[in-house]
């Protein structure tokens, strides 16, 4: 008996159907992929607040612009990359720059866009130029007219409602340094009161308050019950994955000890926006003070990737994971990137420290004596610098004395950093004070830095390994380490 619609299918229905097939299978294929990351090089530039240059606050802007709402893995120059630096970069890469002033409480702008290939062509770049009009509507205007897809619909957290308040935002921004940003807290306060919507705004306030725990702790507060992390919370709650407001919380977080959440967090943010480079730096920051090495090796190599032939290095801090993985080559490469950015104290403190694991005195003299001299910030590591001066001078009890000082008041007076406190431990070490530094290195790991590995292979730690208390922190370490890399293995950041 025949079953009705059992029949056999014609040949010719039968191509079409595995055409179908074949052409769902493609379509699904194709979303299930990422969408390649647009990639735009962002261009140093000027914007003139009345005055008042806040260029670099337009810069940040419009690079979570770009991050936020078209998924673009954005680097930053300081100029017109040279010909020959041009070519190694991918052709389609987009280039960026733009100008414009206050007029008022309005915003004028001149967007500026070329390609690695146009300007390698000598062709003209591309402007799009908007009349004063009210901030918003000019930011509105430029981004539904620059050359990118719009992957996310966040525009509206991005900006304050009211012109006036933009501008303030835009000064904010602009602030780089700690001391400034400690003294500006109370305007960053007031405008995340009157625009609570704005993502951007409450970015401003955690980084002015992360800023704050290295020199006014007490207005920013410590852990997780402080305004820093509520402030930097805010902003991911409006702009889930927002990658400069993760970064900045992941390292807040992993400077307080609680490196499990700043992994949690920045995990989802990767899984959200896959593209964005510093992501995966504050990755391998929370993975290298955790023990995660290897995590920490491919979350750089990620970054790497991501920015390309031209990546700059980290403007934060030291790559110290080569350093605990015991490639000192790539230690000594990546410290001589970071001092071509610039030559603070504690850039200079790990040229001497380097030195010293070479057994080069005299080299490590020259430079903790010029991380010494008092102009020279952090504070926190002129100062470490001051001791191992005295300790290269032959002048040990000073050292200690000095150290003393650090650990006694001034360390109370500062986020609890635990890679640091790793540090005076080092110090107290190599200076003789034994007990002092099993104390300290015991403080470092309940701050949670648990890196097994240069706890254990420091040569600056030798005699702390000789404690008796340090077996048992030695299976404390190992314990947390293990702990941690089984919630966060090597391949959980892979996007």
């Amino acid at each position: 008996m025949t079953i009705p619609g059992s029949a056999k299918l014609r040949p010719g229905v039968w191509i079409a159907l595995t055409l179908a097939m074949l052409t769902l299978g493609a379509i699904t294929l194709m979303l299930g992929r990422r969408p390649p990351a647009n990639r735009v090089l962002l261009l140093a530039s000027s914007l003139d607040n009345q005055g008042l240059e806040v260029g670099p606050g337009m810069g940040i802007l419009l690079a979570d612009c770009l991050e936020v709402l078209a998924g673009a893995t954005v680097t930053h120059a300081s100029s017109l990359p040279s010909s020959a630096d041009l070519k190694r970069l991918p052709t389609a890469t987009r280039l960026l720059r733009f100008s414009g002033r206050r007029v008022g409480d309005r915003l004028t702008m001149t967007l500026e866009w070329s390609t690695v290939d146009r300007v390698l062509a000598n062709q003209p770049w591309v402007p799009e130029v908007t009349e004063p009009l009210e901030p918003v509507q000019t930011m509105r205007q430029l981004i539904q007219h620059w050359p990118l897809p719009i992957r996310h619909h966040q525009l509206d957290a991005l900006f304050p409602k009211v012109p006036t308040r933009f501008w303030l935002l835009l000064e904010g921004l602009a602030i780089q340094d700690d001391l400034t940003a400690a003294t500006h807290l109370g305007a960053s306060q007031q405008l995340v009161e009157a625009e609570p919507g704005c993502a951007t705004a409450w970015t401003v306030l955690g980084d002015h308050l992360y800023r704050s725990l290295w020199v006014n702790p007490e207005r920013a507060g410590i852990g997780l019950n402080s305004r820093t992390h509520r402030a930097f919370q805010k902003a991911v709650d409006l702009i889930p994955g927002h990658p400069r407001a993760t970064f900045l919380w992941s390292l807040m977080l992993t400077d307080t000890g609680n490196q499990s959440l700043a992994l949690q967090e920045l995990k989802d943010a990767v899984r959200l926006r896959p593209g964005m480079p510093d992501l995966y730096l504050g990755i391998a920051y929370a993975s290298r003070t955790s023990g995660l090495l290897e995590g920490a090796r491919k979350a750089l190599g990620q970054r790497t990737k991501l920015l390309g032939p031209l990546a700059p290095p980290s403007a934060w801090f030291a790559e110290t994971t080569y350093l605990y993985l015991g490639d000192l080559e790539a230690f000594g490469i990546e410290l001589a990137r970071a001092g071509s950015l610039r030559q603070d104290a504690s850039i200079l403190f790990y040229k001497g420290y380097f030195a010293l694991l070479q057994g080069h005195d005299k080299e490590a003299l020259g430079f903790m004596r010029a991380g010494s001299d008092a102009r020279m910030v952090p504070p926190p590591f002129r100062d470490l610098c001051r001791v191992y001066l005295a300790y290269l001078e032959g002048r040990p009890k000073d050292g200690l004395q000095e150290l003393r000082e650090i650990d006694e008041v001034r360390g109370k007076l500062r986020i609890p950093d635990g890679e640091w406190t790793f540090k005076e431990a080092e110090a107290y070490s190599i200076l003789g004070d034994i007990d002092r530094g099993m104390d300290c290195a015991t403080r470092a790991f309940v701050q949670g830095f648990s890196c097994a590995a240069w706890y254990e292979k420091s040569p600056f730690l030798v005699k702390v390994r000789q404690h008796p208390r340090w077996p048992t922190l030695r299976r404390n370490i190992r314990e947390r380490q293990a702990v941690v890399e089984g919630s966060f293995p090597a391949s959980a950041f892979e996007p």
